[in-house]
């Protein structure tokens, strides 16, 4: 493999962030365990592109070029980056059941959904369920008097959404499509959309782009959607010494690698001032940390009205106490029907939820007093969050 091989990303990827810096990748049965670096990768090809052109962007022989190289490899021997014109079919195997098993237990998570499906189904619709995982949407959906389902999917746990339908009943009038709404067509566009693609980091699922597409080409100008918006809020917190440390180069760490190494590492903090990577933690976890200012709106999105894939918003706050070491925590607010709110902000959730909080460290600079103005740069672009603090 050369600068001048040509590299395109898999489809039916799924990725998911770890407690630390680490991201698992897996498409059917393979899984790999890789670093954030394979984010950046993955973006990088989404599109054909020649690898040289896309490692052209770092310096040869510099530590980005070295990692993003490796990232590119090791994706490239596990079947995550491909060659166009190589047959792009997901090894099929049995789905694995703890995921399912975690959104089913929980409570708020799914009888949010089923209760707006209650509500909102009527005799005529024609339903899309994009995500459908287990099924369980799409059967809802059937049971409530839905004339027609289709239920989109693109993992092998597809095979266990069909039994479902079966065995409740409504196999003939859920119809089942495999693979990624993005990628598929319908017979015709449906009066009302349900998805549940919404991720630790609210947005990292592509719902954006799969209600924009979905929009656009396989649903009626009139449809209804659950959810039908989306707020996402930074809320603010303490961190744990033993989060911040295992995540940042302070200078007691920086300190005790000179004494053992006889190295000065003192640039590296410098080096990351004011930027950090995302990681996630448990629910349960995070809500027993102090915060330290009222959650703040990044975005409030309307999907029934015409919204932009890409953003970015500045806001400022003031802590409320002293810090030790600055943490910013995403959370969501969804509307799924009027009256029907599944929230994730930490005085609302269900501290067993299946969701983690995706976070953010003050890298640099972890410590703010009381009334200090501190200043937070959001961006989102296509699934990928950028969030800076000073």
């Amino acid at each position: 493999m050369g600068p001048r091989t040509i590299l395109v990303r898999a489809r039916d990827l799924e990725v998911r962030l770890g407690d630390s810096d680490d991201v698992r990748i897996s498409r059917g049965d393979v899984h790999v365990q890789t670093t954030t670096h394979a984010l950046n990768v993955l973006a990088a090809f989404t599109h054909p592109r020649a690898l040289g052109e896309v490692l052209d962007g770092a310096v040869a022989g510099s530590q980005d070029w070295i990692e993003l190289s490796s990232a590119v490899h090791q994706l490239a021997k596990a079947g995550i980056l491909i060659e166009p014109g190589t047959p792009d079919t997901v090894p099929r195997g049995y789905a694995q059941p703890p995921i399912h098993v975690a959104m089913l237990d929980d409570h708020a998570r799914t009888r949010g959904f089923i209760d707006a499906l209650r509500a909102l189904v009527r005799e005529d619709d024609t339903v899309l369920d994009i995500g459908t995982g287990t099924g369980v949407l799409a059967t809802v959906a059937a049971l409530a008097g839905a004339a027609r389902v289709t239920a989109v999917e693109s993992s092998a746990i597809a095979d266990v959404a069909e039994r479902i339908f079966a065995t409740n009943g409504v196999g003939d009038r859920v119809t089942l499509v495999r693979g990624r709404s993005t990628n598929v067509t319908l017979p015709e566009r449906c009066s009302l959309l349900v998805t549940e693609m919404i991720g630790n980091d609210p947005l990292d699922e592509r719902l954006l782009d799969i209600v924009d597409d979905a929009k656009k080409r396989l649903l009626t100008p009139d449809a209804r959607l659950i959810p039908s918006a989306i707020e996402i809020f930074a809320v603010p917190v303490d961190l744990p010494r033993r989060v911040y440390e295992r995540r940042a180069f302070t200078p007691d760490r920086l300190a005790a690698w000179k004494q053992m190494y006889g190295v000065d590492f003192s640039t590296l903090a410098s080096g990351h001032r004011g930027h950090s990577e995302g990681f996630s933690m448990r629910t349960s976890e995070v809500v027993t940390w102090p915060r330290v200012s009222p959650p703040l709106s990044l975005a409030a999105i309307d999907l029934t009205r015409p919204f932009d894939l890409s953003f970015g918003r500045q806001v400022t706050f003031q802590p409320e106490r002293d810090v030790e070491r600055l943490g910013i925590v995403l959370a969501f607010r969804a509307t799924l029907a009027p009256g029907i709110v599944l929230s994730t902000l930490p005085d609302e959730v269900d501290p067993d939820n299946h969701w983690r909080y995706a976070l953010w460290p003050s890298a640099g600079r972890p410590a703010f007093g009381r009334g200090t103005t501190v200043t937070l740069d959001y961006a989102h672009e296509r699934g990928i969050t950028k969030l800076s603090i000073s």
